[in-house]
């Protein structure tokens, strides 16, 4: 008959199998476990998880399987980014996305953090990844620039994140109702936060202190696209002075100059 302890690791054997062969499949789907992830995540260094470098990497692993040099895949079918794989940008719901709930839930949050750790600012991103394997990837690589820092200013912010059907045609925002059931605030945000298809991600900061939009502005307009990404090494020049205008807005109540709109042409 046999031993308690030889059952015990037989069973511990099946387990390991079973869970290998499990974990294998998933990444052959291209799927990640989210106990590896987690595991991962937690051990990273803060050096090597945030940075220009991590933000690189982070957008380059979300090409999509139907990624092809020059070929433009469109919605659904490109994969982007998902918020609900980010750490850092919190994904809006239908009780999650007027200024005054971000705004209440901005406070809950940041109460129950020591002092040094509160947040200074809130950003609300609105994208669709629509064409996240075409050139400009201008929606995955504002994203990755937010989640992974590319500016350690990003950190001073909490991000709140709404991923839309493609909009085209949505004159004036949000008239287009293409958003229907459970979704269909997403039409209302859309309107609200005036989003517009076409130049990336919709950026909009908060006052944390009232929930008045202080600013706007959209992927393009800070060079949050692929091309510039790379040419800068991750780094966000655009970006991190926009940052640093707002903090100081949110300080002092005076408003940033806005910044001239680069070309995407060359």
């Amino acid at each position: 008959m046999n031993s308690p302890d030889k059952c015990a690791t037989a069973l511990l054997a099946i387990f390991v199998s079973v869970t290998a062969s499990f974990a294998g499949e998933s990444f052959a789907h291209g799927q990640q476990p989210a106990l590896a992830v987690a595991s991962i995540s937690d051990e990273t260094p803060a050096h090597e998880k945030y940075g220009p470098a991590a933000a690189l990497q982070f957008a380059r692993n979300y090409r999509g399987e139907v990624f092809k040099p020059n070929t433009l895949h469109c919605y659904p079918d490109a994969l982007g980014v998902p918020f609900g794989d980010c750490e850092n940008i919190i994904p809006m719901t239908a009780v999650l996305w007027t200024p005054a709930q971000m705004r209440a839930d901005f406070e809950r949050r940041m109460n129950s953090l020591p002092a040094h750790e509160r947040k200074k600012g809130i950003i609300v991103v609105l994208k669709t990844e629509r064409c996240s394997t075409k050139a400009l990837r201008a929606c995955t690589v504002t994203t990755a620039a937010l989640e992974k820092r590319s500016t350690p200013l990003a950190a001073e912010f909490a991000i709140y994140g709404l991923l839309l059907k493609p909009r085209d045609n949505d004159h004036p925002a949000g008239s287009l109702i293409i958003e229907t059931g459970l979704d269909a605030w997403k039409n209302d945000a859309a309107g609200k936060y005036d989003f517009k298809q076409g130049p990336g991600a919709t950026l909009v900061f908060l006052n944390p202190a009232d929930g008045t939009i202080l600013d706007q502005t959209d992927a393009v307009a800070l060079s949050l696209f692929e091309r510039e990404f790379i040419r800068n090494t991750g780094t966000t020049p655009r970006l991190h002075t926009l940052l640093e205008k707002i903090l100081a807005q949110i300080q002092t109540n005076t408003s940033p100059a806005p910044l001239p709109r680069p070309t995407t042409e060359g």
